[in-house]
């Protein structure tokens, strides 16, 4: 049921957190979703981090990176904590909460608030967790009249995710619905896979054939895409070679991302291997063809990328998951049937071997996740976030 009408557009506001680029693309996607389906929509996005200034962003995304590379324990330890301690929830939800705040109510209170023309949003979307926690505060204090909307980017819900003060929560899969619900009993739960733009669908064998002739890789190849995100965290170079050693028909596209450092190394094993085996690109602008052409999806985490290729029908495999969201998130894929995961290299290589001798077994992990991505995607976001419809003037 959608709110009443009103005469003028209805003011959409997501908030993202520029860590990786996954905050980032889940905002883009959910802009692009409304604005297809509501064209009389203002829709505005916003990076929390820049408003809170003294290089909050580049600060968190070192703390996370250092984190998770050099101290999974402490990650670990970390997330656990923020499961089981109420004094370290209570520290996110108000010390966090009230400092995301005050970044951004200047931007969202009033008639002349700048991240809405005309004034206040109607509608917030948050696709990142300090964000999340920022807005929540807001709506406990009165101070944001906005419904709330917290998109969690993650398969595996968190407490770091959850907040008294919103309105809705959209999660990605059935199983996180329910532990969603415990975590945040007053707000609402819809199931929305996946929160990707329109290009990442599933993708019948001519246009993967299509896809694979624009990039120049064999029809009869296995194809395996290898990324760790657009930080390379965790590292790629262990699954790549894992990869190579399965079959001389497998064939590896390795995405580094922002490392650079990965970058020259694996182009120095595809001088060794040869480059019609392992190809290392740049920054990858056309991720969907790439996504078409491949049969297998490598990563290391629950994420964006992870969506993208579960949308587009691909195989996932998570390779040796982060500490905390990335293993919460592989348990659920792994329930769920839509991921396999491997911890060690020989465990990919005999999985990739598997999949080559038969094809069938391929074949039916493609299927189960274009049927996931097909299952909640007609789901009318623009319903869920409740936006007010624009009365037709006369």
């Amino acid at each position: 049921m959608t709110s009443p009408p009103t005469d003028r557009a209805t003011r959409l506001l997501i908030v993202s957190g520029e860590i990786g680029e996954g905050h980032a693309a889940v905002a883009r996607a959910v802009a692009s979703i409304v604005a297809r389906d509501r064209p009389d929509c203002d829709i505005r996005l916003a990076e929390a981090f820049a408003r809170m200034g003294h290089g909050s962003g580049p600060v968190f995304r070192w703390l996370f990176e250092f984190a998770v590379q050099w101290t999974p324990v402490l990650q670990e330890a970390w997330y656990s904590a923020v499961t089981h301690s109420r004094l370290v929830r209570w520290f996110y939800r108000e010390v966090m909460g009230a400092w995301v705040a005050r970044a951004l109510a200047a931007d969202l209170e009033g008639p002349h608030a700048r991240l809405a023309a005309g004034g206040a949003p109607d509608v917030v979307v948050s696709t990142h967790q300090l964000a999340t926690a920022g807005l929540a505060w807001l709506r406990r204090r009165g101070r944001l009249d906005a419904r709330v909307v917290a998109a969690i980017c993650d398969f595996a819900p968190h407490a770091y995710w959850t907040y008294p003060g919103v309105d809705e929560y959209l999660v990605l899969d059935d199983l996180a619905a329910a532990p969603t619900r415990v975590m945040d009993p007053g707000a609402g739960v819809t199931v929305r896979s996946a929160l990707v733009g329109a290009p990442f669908t599933p993708v019948p064998d001519d246009e993967a054939a299509a896809a694979r002739d624009r990039l120049g890789l064999p029809a009869d190849a296995l194809v395996v895409v290898v990324t760790a995100g657009s930080l390379g965290l965790g590292g790629i170079a262990a699954a790549v070679r894992a990869a190579l050693a399965a079959d001389p028909r497998c064939h590896v596209v390795a995405l580094c991302g922002r490392d650079e450092r990965a970058r020259h190394r694996l182009r120095a094993l595809a001088d060794r291997v040869g480059s019609e085996r392992l190809r290392v690109p740049g920054w990858v602008d056309d991720v969907p063809t790439l996504l078409a052409a491949a049969d297998v999806v490598v990563n290391n985490s629950g994420g964006a990328t992870a969506q993208e290729a579960l949308a587009c029908g691909r195989t996932l495999v998570l390779y040796r998951p982060l500490p905390g969201h990335g293993r919460d998130s592989a348990r659920l894929l792994v329930r769920a049937g839509l991921a396999r995961t491997c911890r060690r290299p020989r465990e990919l290589t005999r999985l990739l071997r598997g999949w080559l001798d038969d094809p069938a077994a391929l074949r039916a992990a493609h299927a189960r996740a274009a049927a996931w991505s097909r299952r909640q995607a007609g789901v009318d976001l623009a319903a869920v976030l409740k936006l007010p419809t624009t009365e037709k003037m006369t």
